[in-house]
């Protein structure tokens, strides 16, 4: 097809040559185009999984976005809850607070009953001392209510000043609605004077009173 364009004059016409040199542009043409369109599919290819790509990443994006929205309202919503929870907490602290300390309390009037308890069935029991005191000697204190106090093991100024007024009010209380107008919140400190031989304070203690209540 293709003559040796180097043999001289008379080896080939001019046409042939054009037609020889036009085809080889053509030939380079189509090659340079069938390069060009396989290099633009490739390129479109990767351009379109990119693309692709891209969307698939910005969905996750968008639902990443979302999921965080919903864990920080989440988030708020338990420290809200954690918040009030606190706040239970505290309250119920406070509650527990003071019911430790009604239940010392109780506790404390538990005990001091069951001494009293205890010390009036001993006394009982045992019956009166050698020497017992004058129990009268008590502003406020009868015949009748020293009766009482002997009949739960009450003999002695020490005695009476060592027994907790609670003792002395529920030993009125059984003895009936008569005695329950005593008080004898004063019996013990009067007592303790006594006891301790300190006549005359008790002297201007017992002044110091109205029928053997505090006027305080």
């Amino acid at each position: 097809m293709f003559e040796n364009t180097f043999q001289g004059p008379g080896s080939g016409t001019y046409i042939d040559h054009t037609i020889e040199i036009l085809l080889m542009l053509l030939v380079a043409f189509l090659l340079g185009l069938l390069l060009g369109y396989i290099l633009w599919y490739k390129w479109r290819k990767l351009y379109l999984e990119l693309d692709d790509e891209h969307n698939r990443l910005k969905a996750l994006h968008l639902e990443l976005e979302k999921n965080h929205a919903s864990l920080r309202y989440k988030c708020d919503e338990l420290e809200k809850e954690n918040t009030v929870s606190r706040r239970r907490v505290q309250s119920l602290e406070g509650d527990v607070s003071g019911l430790r300390f009604k239940l010392e309390k109780f506790e404390s009037e538990l005990a001091a009953a069951t001494t009293g308890g205890a010390r009036m069935a001993m006394g009982a029991v045992a019956g009166p001392p050698p020497n017992p005191d004058d129990l009268k000697v008590m502003e406020g204190i009868g015949p009748k209510i020293e009766k009482l106090c002997n009949n739960i093991g009450i003999w002695t100024f020490a005695g009476l000043a060592a027994t907790p007024v609670d003792t002395l009010r529920k030993m009125l209380d059984d003895a009936g609605p008569a005695y329950r107008i005593s008080d004898p919140a004063t019996w013990p400190r009067q007592a303790e004077l006594a006891a301790a031989g300190k006549m005359d304070e008790l002297k201007e203690y017992q002044d110091f009173l109205l029928g053997g209540k505090d006027p305080e």
